[in-house]
C-alpha cells in the first residue's frame, strides 16, 4: 500500500474515533443538566388528638420541597439526585428527619427495554411510592399512609427492570431490587405512643405491572423480605402488596392492599385504601378515600393474641388547577381508633387469661395546601 493511501486510511479511522468524541467534548455540560423540583406546602388544624404532626392548636410548619437533577453522560447512562426538605408539624417523627436529606442518589443504565440503577434508588413498591411527595399529581397532600407509611422511599442497592410488550395492548413490567432501606413509624403500643426507627438490609423482592388496554388499567404486585433491626430487637419481615388502578371518562379508582409479617418480635399488620377521583370540570375535581390498618397484639398467653381494628379513616378533597400548572387542595378526615400523635391506650386491663381493649379515640383534621411542579 502506497504511503498516500496507508496516510489517508489511517486519517479516515482518526476521524471516526474523534468525531464523537469531538462533539461531546463540544456539548455544553449545562445541555445535558435537567433540573426538575416540586413544592407542597400546607397549613393544617386538628380538631381534638393530633394526627400526622397536625395539632389542635393548627400549623403551618407543614411541607415536602424536593430538588432532583439528572446528567446525562451518554445517550443510554445518567445520573440522578434528589434532595428534599420536610417539615412534619408538630410530629414525633419530626425528630427522626433532617432537614435536608438526599433521597435519591444513583446511576441508570437503559439498553433497550431493559433499565439498571444503581446507587440510592426510588424503591419499586406500589402505586403511589415514587410520587409520594409531589403534591400536583396526588389528589391529597400525601398518598394514604395506613399503608404507605414513612418508609420505604429508596432502596440502597440495585434494582433492574424489565418491559416487554405481550401484544393486544397489553404491557408488562417487572422490576427486581436487592439493598437496604429505612423504616420510621409511630407505633402505638399496650404502654403508649413509640417512635420506632429501623435499618433494613438484605432487602430483596420484586414490583410487577401489567398494563391492559381498557379504561388505563393496570395491576400490580409487590413482594418484599428484609432483615429488621432496631434498638429494641432485630429479626425479619415480609411485605406483600396488591395494586389496581383504572381511570374511565372522568373518573380514576386506585385501590392497594397489603400485609407485613414477620418475626423477632412477631408481627402482622394488614392496611389498605380505596381511592376515587373525579373530574367536575376542566380545573376542579373532588376525591375520596377510605383507608384502614389491622394489627395484630401478642401476648405471653398466645390464646390471647388478637387481630384488632387500629385505625379507620375516610377523607375527602377539593381540588383545583391553578395557572401555570400549581394546584391548590382543601381536605377533611375523618379518624378513628388508637393511633394518633399522643398516646391512646389500647390494652384497658389485662389479667393472665384475658384482656380489654381502652376505648377508640375519634379525631378530625382539615389541611389546605398549593402544589407546584417545575
Amino acid at each position: 500500500m502506497s504511503p498516500l493511501r496507508l496516510a489517508t486510511r489511517a486519517g479516515l479511522c482518526a476521524a471516526l474515533v474523534l468525531a464523537p468524541l469531538a462533539a461531546a467534548s463540544a456539548q455544553d455540560p449545562l445541555d445535558r443538566l435537567e433540573l426538575h423540583g416540586s413544592l407542597n406546602a400546607a397549613y393544617g388544624r386538628s380538631d381534638t388528638l393530633g394526627v400526622y404532626g397536625i395539632p389542635q392548636k393548627g400549623t403551618s410548619d407543614y411541607r415536602v420541597f424536593t430538588l432532583q437533577g439528572r446528567f446525562a453522560l451518554t445517550a443510554k447512562d445518567q445520573v440522578v439526585a434528589q434532595v428534599f426538605n420536610r417539615r412534619l408539624g408538630t410530629s414525633p417523627l419530626a425528630g427522626a428527619i433532617s432537614d435536608v436529606t438526599m433521597q435519591w442518589a444513583y446511576w441508570q443504565h437503559r439498553e433497550g427495554d431493559v433499565t439498571v440503577k444503581v446507587g440510592r434508588n426510588p424503591l419499586p413498591r406500589g402505586l403511589l411510592n415514587e410520587v409520594r411527595y409531589i403534591g400536583t399529581v396526588l389528589p391529597f397532600f400525601r398518598p394514604p399512609m395506613e399503608l404507605q407509611s414513612d418508609a420505604f422511599d429508596a432502596i440502597d442497592g440495585v434494582v433492574l427492570g424489565v418491559r416487554r410488550e405481550l401484544g393486544k395492548g397489553i404491557d408488562l413490567e417487572q422490576l427486581a431490587f436487592f439493598g437496604g432501606s429505612e423504616w420510621r413509624a409511630v407505633a402505638t403500643t399496650s404502654t403508649g405512643t413509640q417512635v420506632r426507627v429501623a435499618r433494613t438490609e438484605n432487602m430483596f423482592g420484586g414490583q410487577s405491572y401489567l398494563t391492559l388496554p381498557v379504561a388505563n388499567a393496570r395491576l400490580g404486585l409487590y413482594g418484599a423480605r428484609y432483615g429488621f433491626v432496631q434498638p429494641t430487637g432485630r429479626g425479619y419481615r415480609s411485605n406483600v402488596i396488591a395494586s389496581a388502578e383504572a381511570t374511565v371518562d372522568r373518573v380514576k379508582l386506585q385501590t392497594e392492599h397489603g400485609r407485613i409479617t414477620g418475626y423477632g418480635p412477631s408481627n402482622d399488620n394488614r392496611s389498605g385504601y380505596v381511592q376515587a377521583t373525579v373530574r367536575l370540570v376542566d380545573h376542579f375535581s373532588v376525591a375520596g378515600q377510605q383507608a384502614y390498618t389491622n394489627r395484630k397484639l401478642y401476648f405471653a398467653n398466645t390464646a390471647m393474641n388478637r387481630m384488632f381494628a387500629e385505625v379507620r379513616t375516610v377523607g375527602a378533597s377539593g381540588i383545583v388547577t391553578l395557572p401555570g400548572g400549581a394546584v391548590a387542595k382543601l381536605e377533611h378526615h375523618w379518624r378513628r381508633g388508637y393511633a394518633f400523635d399522643t398516646p391512646v391506650t389500647v390494652v384497658a386491663s389485662q389479667t393472665p387469661t384475658s384482656f380489654t381493649f381502652g376505648p377508640r379515640r375519634d379525631s378530625r383534621y382539615f389541611l389546605a395546601s398549593v402544589a407546584a411542579s417545575f
